[in-house]
C-alpha cells in the first residue's frame, strides 16, 4: 500500500480554503451542520467594503445568543457599538424595572421556599371568628330588631367588617414581616395623631360618656385598637435596634415615657380598659425582652396607683369599684350593679348543658348590650358551662400556640411582635370573662372574635395575619406540619 504525503504547505492550504468555505457556507443555511437550525442563529452583515461573505478575515460573533458575521473594519466596530448601546439601553430598562417591582417583591413572599403557614393556628383563628359571628347573631338580633327592625343588622355589619379583615390577614400572612418594621414608628406617630383627633369637634364621636371613636361617614373608627397592633411593633423595633438598653433603668425609663404619652391619651378618653389592656401589653414584651422583673413592676405599681386615683376622681367609675367590693346580689342593683347582676343570671341558668343556641332570655332587654362586652354570659346561658369550657380551650390552644410561633421566629423582632399580639388576645380574654364572671369591676373590655365592633375584628384578623407571616418564615419552618 502506497501512502502519498503532500508537503506542509499545501497541506495548510487546503485546510484553510476549506474552512474559508464553511465560513461563507454557514450562514446561508444550505450547508454544514444543523443547515437550517443553525442558519436562524447567525446574522448577516453586510461588511462595510463590500467584500464577499466568504472571506477569510470575516468571523462570527454571539450577540444575544446568536453569532453574527463582523468585518474586522471601520464598518464592523460601527455595528458593535450600536449593538452595545442597544443592548446596555435594554439593561437599563430591565434594571429600572426590577427596581420598581423591587418593593413588592421585597415586601411579600411568594416563593415557597419560606415555607408554609401554621395551618393549625389558621384554623383556631377560623373557628373562632365563625363561632363569634353565630354567637353574635344569636345575641344582637333582639335588640337589632327593636333598635333597626332588622335582626340581622349588627350581624351584617360584623360580617362585612370580617370578611375585610380575612382577606387582609390572608394578604398579610404572605407579606415579608422583617419589612414591616421601616413602618412601626410611622405607624405610632400615626396612631397619636388619631388618639387626639378624637377630641376634635366634628370628628370625634361619643358613647356613653367616653370619647373614644372618630366619624368616617361609612363607619366609626377606634384608634385605641390600631394602637395595640401599634405598640407591639414600635416596642419590637425599638428592642431589636438597641435604641434603649431595657436591662437598665434608663432604658425602661425611655420606654415608659412612650408609655405614659400614650396611656395620657387614653385616660382622657375615658378609656380606663383599653389602657390596662396596652399597659399589659408593654409589660409582656418588657419581660420577654429580658427586663429586669423587679424594677418592671415597680414601674406598674406607680401606675396603678395613678389609674386607682383617676377612677377615685371620676364618681360613675368608682361607684362600679364600691359596688364590686360589696355583694353584688345586696348592692347598687338597679344603676351600676345592674348589668352584672343580669349576667350573673345568665351564666347560672345555662347549667352545664345551656338552654340551646338562641334561646336566651337574658338577651331580650334585660342584660343591657348583651352582644358587645358581656357576651360571652349570653354563651354560658346557650350553651352552658360546656359550650364555655369548649370556647375558653380554644382561646387557650390559640395563644399557646402563638407563643410557640413567637419562640420558633427567626429574629427578635418577630419574637417581640408575636408576644404582643398574643398578649393582648389572652389579657382582653381573661379581663372580659373575669368581668363577666363578676371577678374584677365592670371594665368593658371586648372579647376578642366575639363581641360586636368593627374596627376591632378587623385589625384584629390583621395581627394575626402577622402572626402567620412569622409562622411562614419560623426557624422549623414547618411549624403547621409537626
Amino acid at each position: 500500500m502506497v501512502r502519498t504525503v503532500h508537503p506542509k504547505g499545501v497541506s495548510q492550504k487546503k485546510k484553510s480554503t476549506a474552512k474559508g468555505r464553511r465560513q461563507s457556507e454557514r450562514p446561508s443555511g444550505t450547508a454544514g451542520r444543523g443547515s437550517s437550525v443553525r442558519a436562524k442563529e447567525y446574522a448577516s452583515v453586510t461588511p462595510a467594503n463590500g467584500a464577499a461573505a466568504g472571506n477569510s478575515s470575516v468571523r462570527y460573533e454571539r450577540v444575544s445568543g446568536a453569532k453574527t458575521p463582523v468585518k474586522n473594519s471601520a464598518g464592523g466596530r460601527a455595528v458593535r457599538k450600536t449593538r452595545k448601546r442597544v443592548s446596555s439601553r435594554s439593561a437599563a430598562a430591565k434594571k429600572t424595572s426590577v427596581k420598581k417591582q423591587g418593593f413588592i417583591r421585597d415586601l411579600f413572599v411568594f416563593d415557597g421556599a419560606k415555607g408554609e403557614i401554621d395551618t393549625t393556628f389558621l384554623l383556631l383563628v377560623g373557628v373562632l371568628t365563625v363561632f363569634g359571628l353565630i354567637m353574635l347573631l344569636s345575641a344582637s338580633a333582639p335588640t337589632a330588631d327593636v333598635k333597626f327592625s332588622k335582626s340581622y343588622y349588627f350581624f351584617i355589619r360584623q360580617f362585612g367588617f370580617a370578611a375585610v379583615g380575612a382577606g387582609l390577614m390572608l394578604m398579610i400572612s404572605k407579606m415579608n414581616y422583617k419589612k414591616l418594621k421601616k413602618f412601626a414608628v410611622p405607624l405610632m406617630l400615626f396612631c397619636i395623631v388619631l388618639l387626639t383627633m378624637v377630641f376634635l369637634p366634628g370628628i370625634g364621636v361619643s358613647h356613653n360618656g367616653s370619647r373614644r371613636w372618630i366619624n368616617l361617614v361609612a363607619f366609626e373608627f377606634q384608634p385605641s385598637e390600631l394602637t395595640k397592633l401599634a405598640i407591639s411593633m414600635f416596642f419590637a423595633a425599638l428592642i431589636e435596634d438597641k435604641r434603649y438598653d431595657i436591662t437598665k433603668v434608663k432604658g425602661l425609663f425611655q420606654f415608659g415615657a412612650w408609655m405614659i404619652v400614650i396611656a395620657a391619651l387614653m385616660m382622657l378618653e375615658t378609656h380606663v380598659s383599653g389602657t390596662v389592656v396596652l399597659c399589659a401589653i408593654a409589660l409582656c414584651i418588657m419581660i420577654a425582652a429580658g427586663a429586669n422583673i423587679k424594677i418592671i413592676f415597680g414601674g406598674g405599681a406607680a401606675l396603678g396607683a395613678c389609674g386607682l386615683l383617676f377612677l377615685r376622681l371620676n364618681p360613675v367609675r368608682w361607684a362600679r369599684v364600691i359596688n364590686f367590693m360589696n355583694d353584688p346580689l345586696t348592692g347598687d342593683r338597679q344603676s351600676t350593679g345592674y348589668q352584672v347582676i343580669q349576667s350573673l343570671y345568665a351564666i347560672g341558668s345555662g347549667g352545664i348543658f345551656g338552654k340551646g343556641l338562641g334561646q336566651s332570655v337574658q338577651k331580650f332587654s334585660y342584660l343591657p348590650e348583651p352582644y358587645n362586652d358581656f357576651i360571652f354570659a349570653i354563651v354560658c346561658e346557650e350553651l352552658g358551662l360546656i359550650g364555655a369550657a369548649f370556647i375558653i380551650c380554644l382561646f387557650a390552644g390559640l395563644i399557646m400556640r402563638g407563643i410557640r410561633i413567637a419562640l420558633e421566629a427567626p429574629d427578635t423582632f418577630g419574637t417581640i411582635v408575636v408576644v404582643g399580639i398574643m398578649a393582648q388576645v389572652a389579657v382582653q380574654t381573661l379581663l372580659n370573662i373575669a368581668v363577666v364572671t363578676s371577678t374584677i369591676p365592670n371594665t368593658g373590655v371586648p372579647l376578642p372574635f366575639f363581641s360586636y365592633g368593627g374596627t376591632a375584628i378587623m385589625i384584629l384578623l390583621m395581627e394575626m395575619g402577622v402572626v402567620l407571616s412569622v409562622s411562614r418564615q419560623s426557624a422549623k419552618n414547618a411549624v403547621g406540619k409537626e
